[in-house]
C-alpha cells in the first residue's frame, strides 16, 4: 500500500501529463483553422484570381473577333441586308419627264444620268418592284418608273366656289404626279353638278390643270375640265358686253388653241369678240394695246382687257378679256381645255414672275377698256 506522500507524486504527474495532452491539441487546432483575417485574405485572393481569369476569357474573345475581320468566319458579324425584289415580266413603254431619275446596269449599280432625255419614249421588258420602289428594265439599263410621271409647274392657294360638272375621277394628289392614287369619284360622293368650295390649284409640265376641293373635311384633287367656275354669278347689265362674254363662254371647250391653222390664238379670239358688236381691235396684242382707253390696273372692270408678259416671248405677249373676281376668258393651250377657257389671277402659273406670265400691272394704261 501507497504512503500518502507516494499518492500525492502520482497525482501531480498525471495532472502534469494532462496539461501537456491538452495543449498540444489547442496547438494543433490552431495551426489547422484560419482567423477571420486569415479568411478575408484569402477570399480577396481568389477574386483577384477570377477577375483575371475573365480578363483574359475577354481578351481572347476579342482577339477572335479582330481575326474575324481578317478573314476566319464571324458569326456575330452584321451583314448588310439585301433588298427584297419581286421580279415580273411586264411589257410597256412611257415618256420620260422626270429626268432626275437615272439609269444603271444593275438594281443597286452605278447610275447614268437622264438628263438629256426629257420627253423621250422608250419602252421596257421587265418589272422589278423593290423596298426603294419600282423599277423598268430598258435597254439603256434599269430605271426607276417615277421617272414616267408628270411634274407640277405650279401650286398655290386659291379661292372660289366651283361647280363639278360630270362624273369624274378623284385623286389624292394631281394624278399622273409621284404618289398620285385615285380615292374616289364625283359620283361615289354625290357631288355631280354641285358646288364645292375650292382650295389649290396646281399646273403639271404637261398642261394638266388640276384644282383641290374639300368635301366633308377630305381634300380631293380633281381635273380641270371635269369642274366649272361660277361665271352666272359674275353677269353684269350692259346688253352688248354680256353678249360678247356669252358667245365666247360658249367656245369653253369647243376650240382648241392653235396660231397656225383655222382655231383662234390669245389675241384673234379677242378681235372675233369685239368684232361681233362692231368694234375691230386688230388681230395682235401691240395693236390692242393702243385701242379704247388706258385704265390702272387696280381699277379693271368686267369687260376691260389684260395683257400679259411671258418670260419667254417677251412683253405684251398674251391678253384676255376680264370677268370679274380675279377671273378672265381667253384663248391659251394652258387652260382647264387647251384652248378657250377661264384662268384666274390668283393663280400663280398667270401672274408670277417666277412662272410663265405676268399680268401687266403698269398704272400707264395696260389694261384697255373697249366699251
Amino acid at each position: 500500500m501507497l504512503s500518502k506522500s507516494k499518492l500525492f507524486l502520482v497525482a501531480i504527474s498525471l495532472s502534469l501529463m494532462s496539461t501537456f495532452i491538452f495543449n498540444e491539441r489547442v496547438s494543433a487546432a490552431t495551426t489547422n483553422t484560419p482567423s477571420i483575417v486569415d479568411q478575408q485574405n484569402n477570399e480577396q485572393k481568389e477574386q483577384t484570381q477570377s477577375n483575371s481569369d475573365n480578363n483574359q476569357i475577354e481578351d481572347s474573345n476579342t482577339n477572335d473577333n479582330n481575326s474575324g475581320s481578317n478573314g476566319a468566319i464571324n458569326t456575330n458579324k452584321k451583314h448588310k441586308e439585301v433588298p427584297k425584289v419581286v421580279y415580273s415580266k411586264k411589257k410597256g413603254s412611257g415618256k420620260i419627264y422626270q429626268t432626275d431619275y437615272r439609269f444603271s446596269k444593275t438594281l443597286t449599280g452605278k447610275k447614268r444620268s437622264a438628263k438629256n432625255w426629257y420627253k423621250r419614249q422608250i419602252s421596257y421588258s421587265k418589272l422589278a418592284k423593290t423596298n426603294k420602289g419600282t423599277f423598268v428594265k430598258t435597254k439603256y439599263g434599269w430605271l426607276n418608273k417615277k421617272a414616267f410621271n408628270q411634274f407640277l409647274l405650279t401650286k398655290n392657294k386659291i379661292n372660289y366656289k366651283m361647280k363639278i360638272v360630270r362624273n369624274a375621277k378623284l385623286y389624292n394628289l394631281p394624278a399622273h404626279t409621284n404618289d398620285a392614287r385615285k380615292i374616289g369619284t364625283s359620283n361615289n360622293l354625290h357631288l355631280k353638278n354641285k358646288l364645292v368650295h375650292v382650295n389649290m390649284i396646281a399646273h403639271t409640265n404637261l398642261h394638266a390643270v388640276y384644282y383641290r376641293f374639300k368635301h366633308q373635311g377630305k381634300n380631293y384633287w380633281i381635273l380641270g375640265k371635269n369642274i366649272k367656275y361660277n361665271l352666272k354669278a359674275l353677269e353684269g347689265n350692259k346688253k352688248s358686253l354680256e353678249r360678247i362674254i356669252k358667245i365666247g363662254e360658249k367656245m369653253i371647250g369647243h376650240s382648241k388653241y392653235d396660231e397656225k391653222s383655222r382655231h383662234f390664238d390669245c389675241s384673234s379670239f379677242m378681235n372675233y369678240l369685239f368684232t361681233k358688236v362692231g368694234h375691230h381691235i386688230g388681230s395682235t396684242t401691240f395693236s390692242q394695246c393702243y385701242n379704247g382707253k388706258p385704265v390702272n390696273y387696280k381699277n379693271k372692270k368686267r369687260g376691260d382687257l389684260i395683257f400679259f408678259d411671258d418670260k419667254d416671248d417677251g412683253h405684251l405677249a398674251h391678253v384676255g378679256v376680264y370677268l370679274g373676281k380675279g377671273l378672265f376668258l381667253h384663248d391659251s393651250p394652258y387652260t382647264d381645255n387647251g384652248g378657250v377657257g377661264v384662268s384666274s389671277l390668283q393663280d400663280k402659273f398667270w401672274n408670277s414672275r417666277n412662272s410663265k406670265y405676268l399680268s401687266v400691272h403698269y398704272p400707264d394704261g395696260i389694261v384697255r377698256r373697249i366699251m
